[in-house]
């Protein structure tokens, strides 16, 4: 079980805003690759040269601020939804990532907060401030599989993403100026297949951070994310890595997979 399907369960009730219409996502800028064997030489060089840039900046990577819009599109009935918010990620140690997602709802030309989900110390943490409720889910034995998943152009090793995943070059694209690594992956493990046929990350390998994710079901639905205001490497308190409770929450505690 991870952050992203906790998140998705309790996600519907409150989008931002709604649409009949699929948005798929379009290329933007995307450069013609030769065709043939040169082709597929010059694509592995190119992924091999990002996983090694991506090698780098890991070992620079502390944190990332940034707001977010979450776009969930459902095949079956043609419907989009949007969520918006504020996202925080932060590395302790090599392989310890803490993230806390903020979603934002609005009432009456204003914004408040709807729900936080918090994943720190190997559990999943959603608040619910609405009925004032955490629920709460230890990782267990799939905390492997959730770190890898959060390190999913978050600071993440190029070689650890290769080891989990089987990744493919999509050339390059131009995302809000910046020069993107456009990656489709696959994971490699049952309980990652679970949670999505595959992902395509738009990833700025300078700072080996993502600026765009698309995860992907078999049933055609998917759910994308773009990171706006994006802030490298600032320091963040460490009161941002806590859930903004009132009161004394009802707290529903699950068992892990």
């Amino acid at each position: 079980m991870t952050l992203l399907l906790l998140v998705a369960g309790f996600g519907h009730s409150q989008s931002v805003s709604k649409s009949n219409q699929a948005a798929p996502e379009k290329p933007m800028g995307t450069q013609s690759a030769p065709s043939g064997q040169g082709a597929n030489a010059a694509a592995a060089e190119e992924l091999k040269a990002v996983l090694a840039q991506m090698n780098q900046g890991a070992a620079k990577f502390q944190s990332l601020q940034a707001d977010f819009e979450w776009e969930t599109f459902d095949k079956l009935i043609k419907e989009t939804e949007v969520q918006k918010g504020q996202a925080y990620f932060r590395r302790k140690r090599e392989k310890d990532l803490e993230a806390l997602f903020n979603f934002n709802a609005a009432s009456g030309g204003k914004e408040s907060l709807s729900k936080q989900a918090l994943y720190k110390d190997g559990k999943i943490s959603l608040y619910e401030p609405k009925i004032n409720r955490i629920t709460e889910r230890e990782v267990g034995k799939n905390k492997s599989d959730v770190d890898a998943f959060m390190s999913l152009g978050l600071g993440g090793r190029g070689d650890d993403l290769a080891a989990s995943f089987a990744v493919t070059w999509q050339g390059w694209e131009t995302v809000e100026g910046v020069k993107a690594a456009k990656l489709e992956v696959t994971g490699k493990s049952p309980s990652i297949q679970k949670v999505f046929s595959k992902a395509v990350l738009w990833i700025d390998p300078e700072r080996d951070i993502a600026l765009k994710q698309q995860f992907f079901q078999t049933s055609g639905d998917y759910r994308l994310t773009r990171y706006h205001n994006i802030k490298f490497n600032d320091k963040v308190s460490e009161n941002v890595f806590r859930l903004k409770t009132t009161g004394t929450p009802e707290i529903v505690r699950l068992h892990g997979d």
